[in-house]
């Protein structure tokens, strides 16, 4: 779709608007700023779905459709901080949302390892009570990605116990699965796929209907919630259940894959919630994709769909909504924005301040924002094993998108052998989210197979320029294709800096750590067999407690059979 104003012409009649009190910017003209009055609990009570025009939409207690929009929480096991009663408010009265999806994760450290995220829910619940939003409790199925693996085995628990805390209650709608994929154990990308997720969905269903619980339940389906058109084919009988769509408008583009599969569903007459999108790509990097989500946000305003913005975080990726922890650059935008405050634009992301101004349904007005410098890195090189750097190129490796340091890396002799350096230091703050100031090396495409190896080892030097109390920890990170594309070796590599050593520091004043990873171990139960496929390899050094600054050097990266 083209729009006919820019939101920079509309930013001067804005002006003319204000000087002559008068509205010329039509709901043709700027669709994406068209919608229905923004319905808040208080007045909209219990919602529900009714046909309205041929078509199944959310509606409020009098059978009136009503649009939601808000955000949603990134995993509250990593940012539980934007659980408070400031940000709650800021939310509700200066974004004007009438909608939070608390994203609770089950896998990945959340419910299913810690059962008192449960309790974070309970008071994100409660915060959006008080503040007249409505919730959307979210299990998020993600990796594996069947809704019915044995890791998401509490959800028929886990429901009937919020259902019974909060009986019937009108503010929440709950979403059973956040998107079912073909993460092994997964779900097939076709009608047998979905038929698998519509009978997990349908005992929980039947389990908060006989207990007298009427609330909007909302379901996700195949290819990360991208075929809501297979619910249509095939719907669950329950007349208050709602069907998911997801996408990123740097990957899902207007009049593609996921739009065709949406207008499908919709020409069906389902009941359709996107209760997930981004503006940067499916991965979460790059963008943001601002143009492109324009005609997403106009489609849905148009059709009467709720929708739910990913996230409330100050993670380093361009969906994320706040200022992120960048070496050198920037601080982190606190997700508490202060006793009566709210978060200034300066605060928020490109992404966070363009999401803001399309829920409150105003035209927007970017402010300036200094320009970051652009940083030569040495030749990028081609991804090899072992890598030893001695040709003076990177051998593929760079920054992983959403590292927090993204210095150069250069090539310089340490030790009598040429390495990868860079410069990293930490935030200030402490971080829930210990990967979000470490500096996350990525070879990408090395596309190595484990064969007969059992360690990946490598060399890490660190030499500081402060490093007087705590450690760090050396994380290694693959990319299997057989193990839905995450595996992560189970035990982190320690560096202290005070305290036992138990590194080795030389008389140049470097630490040096020889740091080893077993292939038989790793997290999450994962094996990794030896006709196994390694994409990618990502290298973590994240901070524990400690204020070191200085040069990192890495050197030797191989593939080994023995531990030596």
């Amino acid at each position: 779709m083209k729009h006919i104003f820019s939101d920079t012409l509309l930013k001067v009649m804005m002006v003319f608007c204000m000087v002559f009190g008068v509205l010329v910017v039509s709901a043709e003209e700027a669709p994406h700023l068209e919608n229905l009055a923004l319905v808040r609990p208080s007045d909209g009570g219990a919602l529900r779905i009714l046909e309205v025009e041929g078509r199944s939409q959310l509606c409020d207690s009098s059978g009136n459709p009503v649009q939601l929009r808000g955000m949603s929480t990134h995993g509250l096991q990593w940012y539980p901080q934007i659980l408070n009663d400031n940000a709650f408010r800021a939310l509700s009265r200066d974004w004007g949302s009438n909608v939070i999806r608390l994203a609770m994760y089950v896998t990945e450290n959340g419910y299913g390892v810690d059962p008192g995220v449960r309790e974070q829910v309970v008071q994100g619940i409660r915060l959006a009570m008080k503040h007249d939003m409505y919730v959307i409790v979210d299990w998020h199925v993600l990796s594996p990605g069947n809704p019915a693996a044995s890791e998401y085995a509490g959800a028929m628990d886990f429901f009937r116990s919020l259902s019974r805390e909060f009986p019937n209650n009108p503010y929440i709608l709950y979403e059973l699965c956040n998107e079912p994929n073909g993460n092994e154990p997964g779900v097939s990308n076709d009608e047998e796929g979905w038929e698998t997720v519509k009978q997990y969905a349908e005992p929980i269903i039947a389990m908060l209907r006989a207990a007298g619980n009427a609330n909007v339940v909302i379901v996700g389906n195949p290819n990360w919630s991208q075929r809501p058109d297979l619910c249509a084919q095939n719907s669950i009988a329950d007349g208050n259940t709602m069907y998911a769509f997801h996408f990123y408008s740097g990957t899902h583009k207007e009049n593609e894959y996921v739009w065709s599969n949406v207008e499908s569903a919709l020409e069906a007459g389902i009941a359709l919630f996107c209760t997930e999108w981004g503006t940067s790509s499916a991965s979460g990097d790059g963008g943001p994709f601002l143009e492109e989500a324009d005609p997403w946000i106009s489609f849905m305003n148009r059709n009467d769909i709720s929708w739910c913005n990913w996230s409330l975080t100050n993670k380093n990726e361009s969906s994320g909504a706040f200022i992120p922890y960048k070496n050198g650059l920037s601080e982190p935008t606190a997700l508490d924005p202060g006793r009566g405050n709210v978060w200034p634009a300066e605060k928020l992301s490109v992404s966070g301040e363009y999401v803001r101004a399309r829920i409150k349904g105003i035209p927007y007005l970017p402010i300036e924002r200094p320009e970051e410098a652009v940083i030569t890195h040495a030749e990028e090189g081609y991804p090899d094993l072992p890598c030893t750097f001695e040709d003076d190129t990177r051998q593929g490796w760079g920054w992983f998108a959403n590292s927090g340091v993204l210095s150069r890396l250069s090539v310089e002799t340490v030790r009598g052998s040429k390495a990868l350096s860079w410069y990293a230091e930490y935030a200030t703050i402490d971080l829930q989210d210990k990967w979000a100031d470490a500096p996350r090396l990525l070879c990408s495409n090395i596309g190595i197979y484990r064969e007969d190896k059992r360690y990946v080892a490598f060399d890490l030097y660190l030499e500081p320029q402060r490093a007087t109390r705590g450690g760090l920890s050396v994380i290694l990170a693959m990319a299997p294709p057989s193990l839905g594309y995450w595996a992560q070796a189970a035990e982190p590599v320690p560096v202290q800096f005070a305290g036992q050593d138990v590194t080795e520091r030389g008389a140049d004043g470097r630490y040096h750590v020889r740091a080893v990873f077993d292939l038989d171990k790793l997290r999450d139960g994962k094996e990794l067999g030896p006709e196994d496929l390694i994409r990618d390899l990502t290298i973590v050094v994240v901070n524990n407690g400690s204020d070191f600054a200085g040069r990192m050097y890495l050197d030797n990266v191989e593939l080994l059979s023995g531990g030596e």
